[in-house]
């Protein structure tokens, strides 16, 4: 998957380049070079055959491949020509019912409380997975503004997702490092789990185009379908081997979550208009302060490889120390941001001191 990605980048390029697909920076960019945008097509290209490849006998995954590809076109469309914010909501939101209908909602939201018959925790649990999955293809599309801060994240929160749904469903052993023999074959690894490391491979063999020098900008053709397939994966493998399961998973994009949540929460205290583009993103304000991309974005994968790894230890956890677990991850990022803000606000005075 990686190499089929790598070697896509290339003619991907040059077919965006002809286009016209060019990002040329503004006063909002954190480049400073023209740079061609766009190249989230030769990911989804990857992850689209191969997702279709591991799972086509599943019922969830073609559905999941057709709303991914139908969102990889509208945003597409963006990228080339900006649409109005209602017209991409639109489809964020069609994509999020059509991901909701395929994985059987709302029967799994009745069965959480055993009572068929009340309505309302169907209503709950639709809404909370509605707006968690819009809310994160979002997250994921405004924190795509760094080279590798996004692909980065897909492939950490890929492995970890695949790795965390792996253990659990006890096809891959944590002390052993092995997959277990079932009735003298060998399990068959889940689709969601499968899928999982296709978006990572495809990841993967994109981040030589875009880190540490960026050739190739992955786009809204790769970010917001990216997003929405994390997050759809999240839920597919909660509703599979335990709603539990939504903790460690969603606290693997606590940081992508974080960031854009306390980023519109300060926008909208300030009275600014929210919705419009901006660099104030906690990982912006710190490339700001003079920090390099590549700096950034390898201390956020490293955090993540931590934050991993306490999630592996969540799964093997009693109820109190999941609960210190789940306030160290939230403790790391808060940190991290602790942190950006200081070196914002330190470059700021001392810009200030010099004039």
């Amino acid at each position: 998957m990686a190499v089929a990605s790598y070697l896509l980048g290339f003619p991907v390029a040059k077919a965006l380049a002809r286009l016209g697909a060019i990002d040329k920076p503004n006063p909002r960019s954190s480049h400073s070079l023209p740079v061609v945008r766009g190249g989230g097509i030769a990911i989804m290209l990857v992850v689209l055959s191969g997702g279709l490849a591991v799972g086509w006998r599943s019922g969830v995954v073609p559905a999941l491949m057709g709303l991914a590809f139908g969102l990889a076109v509208l945003s597409f469309w963006d990228d080339l020509r900006p649409l109005r914010p209602a017209i991409r909501f639109g489809g964020h939101t069609l994509a999020a019912i059509g991901v909701l209908y395929a994985l059987n909602w709302p029967r799994f939201s009745l069965d959480l409380t055993r009572e068929p018959g009340v309505a309302w925790p169907a209503l709950a649990s639709g809404l909370f997975l509605f707006l968690w999955l819009t809310g994160y293809t979002n997250a994921f599309n405004f924190m795509d503004g760094i080279n590798g801060l996004a692909a980065g994240q897909a492939i950490v929160t890929g492995l970890g997702m695949a790795l965390l749904g792996s253990v659990v469903s006890g096809r891959w052993s944590v002390i052993s490092g092995q997959w277990p023999v079932v009735s003298g074959q060998w399990s068959v690894v889940s689709s969601p789990v499968l899928l999982s490391l296709v978006i990572a491979g495809a990841c993967a063999g994109f981040l030589p185009h875009n880190f540490p020098r960026a050739r190739l900008f992955m786009g809204d053709v790769g970010s917001a379908p990216l997003g929405f397939l994390l997050a759809a994966l999240v839920v597919w493998i909660a509703r599979d081997q335990g709603w539990w399961l939504l903790v460690p998973l969603g606290l693997l994009h606590a940081n992508f979550v974080l960031d854009t949540g306390l980023t519109l929460a300060r926008r909208i205290l300030r009275g600014e208009r929210w919705y419009e583009a901006h660099r104030e993103h906690f990982y912006q304000r710190l490339i700001r302060s003079g920090k390099s991309h590549p700096f950034v974005t390898g201390l956020e994968m490293a955090l993540q490889g931590v934050v991993l790894g306490l999630m592996v230890l969540y799964l093997h956890a009693n109820v109190p120390a999941r609960v210190g677990l789940i306030a160290l991850v939230i403790l790391v990022w808060l940190a991290f941001f602790a942190y950006c803000e200081r070196s914002f606000r330190r470059s700021c005075l001392k810009q200030k001191l010099a004039q």
